[in-house]
């Protein structure tokens, strides 16, 4: 049977269920990946299991849905296009699940009955647990197989990202390496053709990396004038400021990278940094990898987003 022949089975046989049974509410086909359906029943689902998927999905915790209060049905469906991409792609064996969920109950010290009370209380069933566990798995063997050695983070992007957040800080103690272009308006008949001129290296730097200025060097916040630092604190680094009057001249700021103060910083906060940033990184290359995948199967949605 092919995709088509599939999609026509199905409606035929909810039709033929509609005529029957007008009373009843009739199944709806939200989505088709490949020969396998996802109904509306699939999705209101999700939205009864989000607690337990919380605490048993290694990639639901970072998806754009898991923060939203009310997702919509179309990110639903798109989660749940994924992850049996993911499962197909992967596939995990009843005795692989039960032999996770034995180790679970062996690390809590607790046994299967105990287990299945404990997944009750919480207002679920243990075959729903089952089934996340198993989508669980096959997802724990995407990240091992396919995005633990593509995912890494430099000493350099460390630094990057110690920057970024830092060098608007007055207690930056990093050092920017500066460029300034001052336009002093004694210098010309009237401060009109002072500014005049500013904006004309303002405009050639925009259009190339050439800069009409004095080259100052690296230096720290506390080097700098009160002005100065205060234009460098919202540039931050790589950036070029617009024509800005200081006082008796028009200047132009061009910051270059920066030497930064993060081989003073504790091993903790660098540790932190690496984590936040690994973590970023994995999602990103789980979203490449779904993209790719994405192609390579059929992938019909009855929704459209909103």
């Amino acid at each position: 049977m092919n995709f088509q022949d599939f999609s026509v089975f199905c409606l035929v046989s909810l039709g033929m269920i509609s005529a029957s049974c007008q009373a009843e509410v009739v199944e709806r086909i939200e989505a088709i990946i490949n020969k396998k359906a996802i109904y509306m029943t699939d999705v209101s689902q999700f939205r009864d299991q989000v607690a337990l998927r919380a605490k048993i999905d290694p990639i639901f915790s970072n998806e754009p849905l898991a923060k939203k209060a009310k997702p919509t049905d179309f990110e639903i469906v798109n989660f749940l296009v994924d992850e049996d991409m993911i499962s197909d792609k992967f596939p995990v064996t009843d005795p692989e699940v039960e032999q996770e969920i034995n180790s679970i109950q062996t690390n809590l010290k607790i046994d299967r009955d105990q287990l299945r009370s404990a997944i009750t209380r919480e207002g679920f069933k243990f075959e729903d647990y089952f089934k996340l566990m198993r989508a669980s798995l096959s997802k724990r063997q995407l990240i091992d197989k396919e995005i633990r050695n593509k995912a890494a983070v430099s000493d350099d992007d460390i630094r990057a990202e110690y920057n970024r957040e830092r060098a608007g800080s007055k207690s930056f103690l990093g050092a920017f390496h500066l460029f300034l272009a001052r336009f002093p308006k004694k210098d010309f008949k009237s401060p009109a053709l002072a500014k005049e001129e500013a904006e004309k290296v303002l405009t050639s730097a925009k259009k190339s990396d050439t800069f009409s200025g004095e080259d100052l060097g690296y230096l720290a916040y506390s080097e700098m004038s009160p002005s100065l630092q205060a234009v460098v604190q919202k540039l931050g680094p790589d950036k070029i400021s617009d024509v800005i009057e200081d006082g008796d001249n028009y200047i132009v700021v061009k910051t270059g990278d920066i030497k930064s103060d993060i081989d003073s910083a504790p091993e903790r906060e660098k540790d932190v940094l690496r984590s936040r940033l690994m973590e970023t990184e994995f999602e990103h290359q789980i979203h490449l990898w779904l993209d790719r995948e994405r192609s390579n199967n059929y992938i019909k949605l009855n929704l459209k987003e909103t």
